[in-house]
């Protein structure tokens, strides 16, 4: 029998981390123990144990996988021959896909049950973001797309602590019925882009927003 060679088994621990958290996505975390993973993914409980100490290991490490991979969704935006909005509608497209195929207590689990995974994700996300959204500002200016009066850094802060209070509002339900949280998400980064846009911003946005018909 051959045997598995390091790179081998890093290569399946990824492939593994992704169909957990399509799980963990689709069904939610407390529900699910790591039986009932194995038999979702289709693959022997002994075989998620050769590469995770624990469910609290496996959900640690789709969480890092996670900003792995929305920090390559970013670079990706960052690097395409559009302009800062072109970049940032990417970015917001791709944070919407992922919260619409969220299961509804998702947050709430691993808020309540996995909190140093939490802690983890969301310190390392709020630096993503800040660093993110300070980049873009300053494109955005050289642009001409955005206000020259505003203040990058602070914006910044602003839109990740507009962003806790959009998670508060998911939680809540607070728009049950109107808005689900992916679209509470959308809306909230439209209207970032549109308050610190100038007008030659908010004409491209709307023009882009009409005639990609997103987020419809």
């Amino acid at each position: 029998m051959a045997q598995i060679t390091s790179h081998q088994g890093a290569e399946r621990s990824e492939q593994l981390l992704q169909q957990a958290m399509d799980v963990f996505l689709r069904l939610g975390i407390r529900s699910v123990n790591m039986a009932d993973l194995a038999s979702e993914i289709g693959v022997s409980k002994k075989t998620l144990y050769v590469h995770f100490t624990d469910k609290d290991d496996l959900i640690q490490r789709c969480m890092s996988a996670h900003c792995d991979q929305m920090e390559q969704v970013i670079s990706e935006a960052e690097n395409h021959n559009g302009n800062a909005i072109d970049s940032e509608l990417a970015i917001i497209d791709f944070v919407h896909t992922v919260i619409s195929k969220m299961h509804p207590s998702m947050l709430h689990d691993l808020k309540k049950y996995h909190r140093t995974a939490f802690e983890t994700i969301k310190k390392r996300e709020d630096e993503i973001i800040l660093g993110t959204v300070e980049r873009n500002i300053r494109r955005g200016q050289t642009e001409e797309l955005y206000r020259l009066d505003i203040n990058p850094v602070l914006t910044a802060r602003f839109l990740v602590a507009i962003g806790y209070e959009v998670q508060k509002c998911g939680e809540r339900s607070t728009f049950q019925g109107e808005l689900s949280l992916s679209d509470l998400y959308v809306q909230s980064s439209l209207y970032h882009i549109r308050a610190i846009s100038t007008e030659k911003g908010a004409q491209y946005l709307q023009s882009k927003l009409e005639k990609e018909k997103l987020f419809q």
